[in-house]
């Protein structure tokens, strides 16, 4: 009975780790090396990604898709599992780790996993609203991220450098660009449309291996007790929590199963730039990277199965 969902998830979670793996054994057999990793991760976010959000954004009928109660509660979710992942570091030690801790939690891969894996589940259609949540929850990210940082670095929050980081960040320039064509109904030419369709179907698959080929599973023998507790607390509970509190307000099976996706996406690695950035902890934001990567593998797959058997998604 429940072979037919089992498989189907597999075909949404699988490639996409899949693709990973493959860079990870690209990386170690020396098929590719550190330089592709930082030029294709250019390229991806500084190209390829903010074009594929343009080319899918720019198409939509916003008043169709935009769910202004989703949008909502994706804010008010962020806060939450904020707010717990603070909670929850308020118990690591040393204190100038908490930080670090805090933003593992609650930070998601929302440009490389996230994106792939609501693709893959739902099509063009789940790739639109995950790029639209993506935009809220970006902003959201870096608030949060450089304030809980700040606290723990005993340094001055500063509102100049988080406006900074959003105005310059290419994803976000990219999403309002989209949302402005899509409302004023600015047509393409096809020619334009064309070559960005390309350059946007490089952007997951390049992303991907990029992911693998960052990879060392080096940090997974070096994670001790408190990283399980990360690996707990993200890719089970807060994602689950988040997943619940989207059944019990009656999204539709489709919104509950991209919201958990994108919440159950590892951490972000975006957030080891922030943490060198401020003087934090990096070797740590590194490892935590990694284990939660790995781990998403498998709850984001037992995840996505549990909540279709139960006709959530």
């Amino acid at each position: 009975m429940y072979i037919p969902i089992l498989l189907d998830t597999f075909s949404v979670t699988g490639p996409i780790f899949i693709l990973v793996l493959i860079g990870l054994v690209l990386r170690r057999t020396g098929f590719i090396d550190d330089h592709f990793v930082q030029v294709s991760s250019r390229l991806v976010f500084s190209l390829c990604l903010p074009v594929l959000l343009f080319t899918t954004i720019s198409e939509l009928e916003l008043g169709k898709t935009i769910d202004p109660q989703l949008l909502y509660f994706a804010l008010a979710a962020s806060l939450v599992t904020f707010l717990l992942s603070w909670i929850s570091g308020s118990l690591v030690q040393p204190r100038e780790d908490r930080g670090v801790f805090v933003q593992k939690h609650f930070r998601s891969n929302l440009g490389v996993i996230g994106l792939a894996l609501c693709a893959n589940a739902y099509g063009f259609e789940g790739l639109a609203i995950a790029s639209i949540l993506m935009a809220v929850l970006t902003v959201a990210y870096n608030v949060q991220s450089v304030f809980v940082l700040s606290f723990y670095a005993n340094t001055q929050f500063s509102w100049r450098k988080v406006l900074l980081d959003i105005v310059r960040n290419p994803l976000i320039i990219a999403i309002l660009l989209a949302t402005a064509a899509a409302l004023f109904r600015v047509p393409l030419p096809e020619i334009l449309r064309s070559s960005g369709e390309y350059l946007g179907r490089l952007a997951l698959p390049l992303a991907l291996l990029g992911t693998g080929a960052g990879m060392n599973l080096r940090t997974l023998r070096e994670s001790g007790r408190m990283t399980l507790g990360v690996l707990v607390l993200k890719t089970i509970l807060l994602p689950g929590l988040v997943a619940l509190g989207a059944i019990g307000l009656g999204f539709s099976a489709q919104t509950v199963g991209i919201l958990f996706l994108l919440f159950v996406s590892p951490t972000a690695s975006a957030s080891f730039v922030m943490v060198k950035a401020m003087g934090g902890n990096a070797m740590l934001a590194a490892n935590l990277i990694m284990v939660t990567t790995v781990a998403a593998m498998f709850t984001a797959s037992l995840g996505l199965f549990l909540l279709r058997v139960f006709g959530y998604a």
